[in-house]
């Protein structure tokens, strides 16, 4: 072996060890780096327009933008989780109670004075299930239990992990703030980097920033949309705290496959233990066929004619990226697609231009 293909496998080794240890370094910090940057990218138009308003100061229309997202995003996101989780609990504490007391099945009655009709439905109906009324109970006894304590121990979990949690978005903020100051010049390090044209460079980085803005912009679109409604309807049957729980609403617009049930639900849930049958019902059939279907018109319309991908692409681009990347992944899933797809087109347009210029060199005799 001559000593050139050695310094060269030699050279390759030291470097691929150094971009192993240099990617470990950073792996624990993967989390707050993607968020910050997925937020820069997002609030990059007003960070320019905020510039404009303090006449360039970038370090102060930085530290501004930072102190805006911890005041009208961080904090009412943290109070309406623990809002949400308290109600939650104390929902199954309740239907638990009465599964141990044996009194569900007659608080699920309707009133024979009030719906004499609906009563007699509901007679009807229970008197059919009695011989597996005992079978029914534990099987609800123990599905509370199980929802309970998983509900307190997230609970618990969060809170065991508090300090963990603090320092994450602390990281977070912390790198914002610099990519809100510094944002052009690391994107312009990186398209250097990339081994393309200065041309297909702008290309990919405007297709990701693309993809970014139609993917949240979509989610806050249907999140607004489907938590409006859901006030609406909240207004209307008169719900306790309906602008917390319209809140709570489009906040869980943002769970894909579960959605915005996991708030409307254990209030149907709630109304019908109360025993309003009727607001019940009412609010089933809106959140099914309304706030529900909202979700499944606008956001892959919306993100899939933005980007240009196709709606079944983006949705297990979303799903996937949930399984590998947690929450993170509803917007890391469709850039790694994105940017999959503009290398693809960069290749693709490389192999024409080659086969362009060998057809031409062919002809020239």
């Amino acid at each position: 072996m001559s000593r050139n293909i050695l310094s060269t496998i030699i050279g390759f080794l030291l470097a691929g060890i150094v971009i192993f240890l240099t990617v470990r370094l950073y792996l624990p910090f993967f989390q707050p780096i993607a968020w910050a940057a997925v937020l820069a990218l997002f609030l990059h138009p007003v960070n320019r327009m905020l510039r404009k308003l303090l006449k360039g100061r970038r370090g102060l229309a930085a530290i501004l933008l930072c102190l805006a997202f911890i005041a009208f995003v961080f904090v009412p996101l943290v109070f309406a989780v623990t809002s949400l989780t308290s109600q939650a609990i104390d929902l199954l504490t309740e239907i638990k109670t009465r599964l141990e007391a044996g009194t569900l099945i007659v608080s699920l009655t309707p009133n024979p004075e009030k719906y004499p009709r609906l009563y007699s439905l509901g007679r009807f109906f229970f008197e059919r299930l009695e011989i597996y009324q005992k079978d029914i109970q534990t099987a609800l006894l123990s599905a509370a239990s199980a929802a309970g304590q998983f509900l307190l121990s997230r609970g618990t979990t969060i809170f065991r992990n508090t300090v963990n949690l603090i320092l994450q978005v602390i990281f977070m903020v912390f790198t914002l703030f610099y990519l809100f100051r510094d944002g052009e010049l690391f994107v312009a390090g990186i398209k250097r980097l990339l081994p393309v044209s200065e041309e297909e460079a702008n290309r990919i980085v405007e297709k990701v920033q693309q993809v970014i803005e139609a993917t949240l912009y979509g989610s806050i679109l249907t999140a607004l949309a489907q938590g409006g409604l859901a006030l609406l309807i909240y207004l209307i049957l008169g719900v306790n705290s309906p602008l917390l729980l319209g809140l709570l609403t489009a906040l869980a617009s943002f769970i894909p496959l579960v959605g915005t049930a996991i708030v409307w639900l254990p209030i149907v849930i709630g109304l019908a233990v109360s025993g309003s049958y009727i607001k019940a019902a009412i609010l089933l059939a809106y959140g099914s066929l309304i706030i529900g279907q909202i979700d499944s018109l606008i956001r892959p319309y919306f993100i899939g004619g933005r980007t240009e991908i196709h709606n079944l692409f983006i949705f297990f681009s979303i799903l996937g990226g949930l399984k590998f990347f947690g929450f993170l992944g509803v917007f890391l899933g469709p850039i790694l697609v994105a940017l999959t797809l503009s290398i693809l087109e960069i290749y693709r347009q490389k192999l024409i231009e080659e086969n362009n210029a060998r057809i031409a060199g062919s002809g020239d005799y």
